[in-house]
């Protein structure tokens, strides 16, 4: 009995000290709740919409249209109240640039192409260990702009609705870094043509009209909580 008593005290106590190192590691020491930032530096692509991406020789009143709009430089940010390690709530902002890259004949071509967007999103978040594995939604107004290089510009504006998958690994015990990809449905109603001081609109983009279209902007996710 007494030697039964002597293996089983030392394997009881190593038994113990392995149950306390995996429900240490299977507890990490970050903090899932309180306010929240994120950031987004990546691209933005082009999406078709109620315009297209592209044209292949489009003639439109004389103008002879052809090329793609191009990936650019995209970037965006959160900010809110992760109320629970399951659930963040706040407000979104993005900012992603096109590439014009279209030969015009018969016109004036493209300078530069933006789209600003506001959101208000309600993330649900899976917490497994230090990973979140999030997908944001939400409505929003955005704003998109195909300037011309005399300073004229098409544009559309209103309703989007935004999805916004997100995979991030809390680095430490309040900062986290990962990759996010937020998908940009527009519902513009019109698209404009802004030439001097006059302005037209119509609900029907004409075939050379580069707007309304979608947009995807991704890329590095960094963010954290605080309070």
């Amino acid at each position: 009995m007494h030697a039964l008593a002597r293996l089983a005290i030392p394997s009881l106590a190593l038994a113990a000290a392995l149950g306390a190192t995996q429900t240490a590691e299977a507890r990490p020491n970050i903090t899932r709740e309180g306010g929240q930032w994120g950031v987004t530096l990546g691209g933005s692509v082009c999406v078709p919409g109620k315009a297209k991406c592209s044209r292949d020789d489009i003639q439109d009143g004389g103008v002879t249209i052809d090329g793609k709009t191009r990936p650019s430089f995209g970037m965006g940010a959160e900010l809110g109240y992760r109320f629970r390690p399951w659930i963040f709530a706040g407000a979104a902002y993005n900012l992603g640039f096109f590439d014009t890259s279209y030969e015009v004949v018969g016109g004036t071509g493209y300078k530069r192409a933006m789209q600003n967007s506001v959101f208000g999103i309600v993330k649900p978040i899976l917490p497994v260990w230090r990973f979140d594995f999030g997908l944001g939604m939400g409505p929003g107004f955005s704003r998109q702009a195909f300037v011309l290089s005399n300073g004229d510009k098409d544009y559309s504006q209103g309703f989007s609705w935004m999805f916004s998958p997100s995979i991030d690994i809390f680095v430490s015990r309040r900062i986290f870094l990962g990759a996010k990809v937020d998908l940009l449905l527009n519902g513009h109603r019109k698209v404009c043509r802004e030439r001097g001081n006059d302005t037209t609109c119509t609900k029907d983009p004409e075939s050379r009209d580069l707007a309304p279209v979608h947009q995807m902007i991704f890329g590095l996710h960094v963010g954290g909580t605080f309070l």
